[in-house]
């Protein structure tokens, strides 16, 4: 369950970040409180994935969790564009995170 909770958080990682896209700075309020929302909801998961995972290793797939997954949004969505080698990385990201499921 804890590995839910920490994957459910970095999900909603990615949406707080997405609406922080749509703020245009501070001007608009909707994806503000999206923004809060969202954010103050990973922090809650976050910290119950603590409980069982170690909090290094938790915030580290956190991290990576939203990391990844923001830029394949942000590739998808908003047709950002990125070079083949920082897919490498990416990749390196993914590995990790699997590497650290597998060792936890």
């Amino acid at each position: 369950m804890a590995w839910l909770y920490l994957i459910l958080a970095g999900l909603e990682e990615i949406i707080a970040v997405i609406a922080m896209k749509h703020m245009d700075g501070f001007k608009k309020k909707g994806p503000l409180a999206v923004v809060i929302i969202g954010l103050v909801a990973s922090i809650y998961l976050l910290t119950h994935s603590m409980s069982v995972i170690p909090a290094g290793v938790a915030y580290a797939v956190w991290a990576g969790v939203g990391t990844v997954g923001i830029t394949l949004v942000s590739m998808l969505w908003f047709k950002e564009h990125y070079r083949p080698v920082q897919f490498v990385f990416l990749g390196c990201i993914i590995i990790g995170i699997v590497g650290l499921k597998l060792t936890t």
